[in-house]
Order: structure tokens, then sequence, then C-alpha cells
């Protein structure tokens, strides 16, 4: 593969800075005969990947392996290993010059390092990367008719251009969250990341931070709903927590109840989704807020399907985390994520405290942020149109018989929740997920679908995946127990006119009517 997705597929232009800052400074981890390297941004990131890597080797019997942080500086290259500088000498930095980390490692061990990768959002982006390569004078000078970046050409206007960008998004961001009843969220609760999985992480880090558990006592959090795989994984295998499930249904909270009650379970957070993907289940907020007050825990929702732009959730819980790498971008080509924090949370001020402490280490590429800015001018107007759009889609698979299922906010089981909390204007959002009569008509339905093909979702586009088989192809049962079958297609849909669409679906759905044999993915 020459491209992929940024978090599930390292960028080649990561990798080209990886090596060269190994083979610049003759980096090597001992009995190994190959080493890699992790780049991110910060030492305190560079600590965690080292850890995950080695406990990594201890569980594959490999032993105790002895992994130096590097300290990479723009100037020189690597200034030192296992120091706690975090900046170079304290000195004043012009943007994108600040230093970042390399973690290297055993190239049998990419596996590890790739899954810290993916989990976190950790590792910079690839115009960081890129900048890096084509400027960093201990790589190599950049040719004299290159153009100057504008970075080097003026980088306190770029700085200060930053900036106002990063303010424009946070008022973006907290108007969104600001509901009608007199619930406003503070721009200075707003706290940005260059990945949506990075403010989730530092939203569970910050949970942490509360009681600052160890080993022996770690936070408990339970998952409402069969959520995104990512922020499973990065809760039960990078900070960690000790985890609990929760199925979808009516009858869970009851039980979740009966065990906080009994002291069986005791919860440092709960982490939802509004509505979860891929199943598009709304979650009574309500109840799980009143049950978070009562027994004093954290309540995470994560709104990225349902977007501010449709739903006001903030006053229902304690911390709101927002992808904006998906709809609120939609442009495909810049990943950022929003850690807002609700002005009624009793943790506001702990959780904030904690945030604030860490924003730094998470720092997004000014190129970044003023993509992101650009992008997001437009956003309720685009999750409005995707919005109407996927009701037609829906419409347009309801009424076939190959379909078995259509996973949609409206219509469901849980539609009066939603609805609850849906604005004036709002519609059910641009995501659903299908599931057919019989897994060859699945197949067939996905391969005769003339749209792009992707894990992602909230792009302008129209997008396609087969969902379980990317997200969980290494458990697939586990999945299914859940209702997450193997041949479910999940479809974002973009902006496309409903003339475009209707031609697609409809060629698609006529191939899948007409196949018998099986087939699988």
């Amino acid at each position: 593969m020459l491209v992929g997705y940024p978090r599930f597929f390292i960028p080649r232009v990561v990798d080209k800075l990886a090596a060269s800052i190994v083979s610049a400074h003759v980096l090597k981890v001992p009995t190994s005969t190959s080493t890699l390297a992790l780049v991110v941004a910060s030492r305190h990131h560079a600590e965690l990947g080292r850890e995950f890597i080695v406990d990594h080797a201890k569980k594959l019997g490999l032993g105790d392996i002895s992994i130096d942080l590097a300290r990479v500086v723009w100037e020189t290259g690597i200034a030192d290993t296992n120091s706690h500088n975090d900046s170079s000498d304290g000195k004043a930095v012009q943007p994108g010059r600040e230093d970042i980390y390399a973690v290297p490692y055993p190239g049998e061990l990419f596996p590890a390092a790739k899954a810290f990768w993916q989990h976190t959002g950790y590792g910079i982006s690839s115009r960081r990367a890129t900048f890096w390569v084509e400027n960093a004078p201990f790589l190599s000078p950049p040719p004299a008719q290159q153009p100057v970046h504008p970075l080097l050409l003026d980088p306190e206007a770029v700085k200060n251009k930053t900036n106002i960008a990063k303010s424009e998004i946070r008022k973006r961001v907290a108007s969104g969250m600001s509901a009608a009843d007199g619930i406003t969220a503070n721009v200075n609760d707003v706290f940005l990341y260059p990945a949506g999985m990075t403010a989730i992480t530092e939203a569970a880090a910050a949970i942490q931070a509360l009681r600052r558990p160890d080993r022996s006592s770690p936070c408990v959090a339970a998952f409402f709903g069969f959520l995104y795989v990512d922020t499973y994984k990065v809760l039960t295998t990078v900070l960690p927590y000790t985890t609990t499930l929760l199925t979808f249904s009516p009858s869970e909270i009851p039980t979740l109840e009966a065990a906080l009650a009994a002291g069986t379970l005791q919860l440092d957070a709960l982490f939802t989704e509004f509505p979860g993907n891929p199943l598009l289940q709304s979650p009574d907020l309500a109840r799980l807020h009143a049950l978070a007050r009562k027994y004093k825990f954290v309540l995470v929702v994560d709104d990225t399907v349902g977007t501010a732009a449709n739903l006001h959730l903030l006053s229902s819980c304690d911390v709101m985390c927002t992808s904006l790498t998906k709809m609120f971008s939609g442009a495909c080509n810049v990943m950022g994520g929003a850690v807002t924090l609700s002005p009624t949370s009793p943790f506001k001020g702990g959780l904030g405290k904690a945030l604030g402490e860490r924003v730094g280490e998470c720092r997004w590429f000014e190129e970044d942020v003023l993509v992101m800015e650009e992008n997001s001018r437009d956003f309720v107007e685009r999750v409005r149109r995707a919005s109407a759009n996927a009701e037609k889609v829906v419409d347009m698979l309801l009424g076939h018989p190959a379909v078995a299922e259509v996973y949609y906010p409206e219509g469901s089981a849980s539609q009066d929740v939603y609805d609850r909390f849906r604005v004036e204007g709002g519609g059910y959002g641009f995501l659903l997920s299908v599931r057919f009569t019989t897994p060859a008509k699945a197949v067939a339905f996905y391969d005769a679908l003339d749209v792009a093909k992707g894990p992602s979702l909230g792009t302008n586009f129209t997008l396609c995946c087969a969902y379980t088989l990317l997200a969980h192809p290494k458990e697939l049962e586990w999945a299914a127990e859940y209702g997450v079958v193997e041949d479910l297609v999940r479809i974002s849909v973009g902006l496309e006119e409903e003339a475009w669409l209707r031609k697609r679906l409809g060629k698609a759905l006529r191939v899948a009517g007409g196949v018998h044999q099986v087939r699988r993915f």
C-alpha cells in the first residue's frame, strides 16, 4: 500500500523521517537485526510508547528490551537520549521546529508500535513530517530553487495566524455545544488536539489524574454500547483501565444501577457514543447522567457521529469528545480532535487543570490547524445536507427485499431518545449501517456500489466500508455477540446530488437482489 487512513497506516513520509533519524544517528536496539522508530511530538508520549512496546515484547516472550528515547532537535538532530528536556534547551523555538522524539525499537515489534500509533493518535502528522524532511538542517539542506516554506519565511506571521485559527475553531465547537436551555460552553473549556483519538486518550488520562491510580488499583471504566474500536483499545491496552463492556439494551441501565448500588461495580468513568458507531443506537443519556451524579463518576460522550449540528448533548454529560477529522473538516485532508468540558460538571475544575497541564504536549502542527479552520467554516450546512441525503438512502434501502435491517437513528428503537436532544432543524446524521438477508448479497452490494471505499466516515463524499472486517478482523465472533456481524456494510453519506446517489444505490441493490450463490468478503 502507498497510502491509507493516517492512524491505520503510518504515512510514508513519517516512515521516511523515522528512517532518516535512525540512519543519521546510527540508532540501534541491542540484539535486533533491524531498528525502526516511532516518531511523536513530546517526551511524555515517547515514554508511553516505549512502555507499550516493552510490555508487548514481554508478552511475546522476548524478555526485557532496552530502549533509549531520542530527543530530536531541528538544527542538529539528536541532542541526547533519556533527557528530561522537552524543548530546545529552554530557548524560544519557532513554530514547527519544536523538538520531536524518536522511540527506536526492534523491527519485529512493528505491530506493537503501529498499535500505539493507531490507538492513541499521538504520532506526528504527515504535514509536520514533510516539513522536517524537506527543511530540517540536520537531514539535508533544501535545494536553492525550492520555494521557502511559510514557517521559515515568516514564522511569527504563521504563528499569529494559527492562534487566530485555533480561536475560531474553539468558538465553532463551543457555539455548537451551547444549547437553547442556557447551557453555554466556554471557549476556554474547549481543548484542541491533532487527532480525534488523541482527544479521547487525553480525556481518559485526565480522569486518571483525578485520583492518581497505580497498577494495583487502576481506574475502572464502563463502555455503554459497542463503541469505536480504538476507544476500547486505548483504555484497555495503553493507559490502561479496568473495563466493563455493557451491551446496548433497555435492561442494561437497571443492571448497571443495581451493580453500582450494591458496590460490586465502582466506576471512575463511563464512555459512550451518541449515537453509536456502527449500530447507530442512542443511549439514554438522561438516565446515565443521573447515575453519574449519584455515584460520582465521569460521563464521557463521543458526539462525532451525531455532531453538534444535529444534537445538543453537553448538559447531559461531563466531557464531550469530538473527532474534528470527520464531518467538522469533511475534506478528508486533515486530522484534529476536541475535548469540551460541560459547565455543569462537578469534575470541570479537576479535569480542566489536568487537560491544561498536558495540552502543550499534543502539538497540533500549524498547517494542520489552518486547513482545519478553513474546512470547517460551513460545517453546519454540510452536516444538514449529508443528513438529508442519508435519510433518502435509508428510504431506498428499507424498501428493498435484499435488505434485512438498516441501522439509523430515525426509525430505530431509540429514536425517542435521539429526538430529545435533536436541535431545531437538525437531522439524524450522515452515517448508517446495513445488514443484508445473506452474506452473499452484502458482498455483491459492496462490490457493485460505485462510491469511495475506506475506513473513515464524515467525508464530504459518500464512503462505504465492510466495517467489521476492517475494525475487528481478529475478533469476529466477539463482535457478532454485540450485533456487529461480519457482513455489516457501513455507509457514510456525503454531499452528492440525490440523483447521483440514487443511481449508484439503485444499481448496487439490483446486483445484490440477483445474487443467490454463497459469497464472502
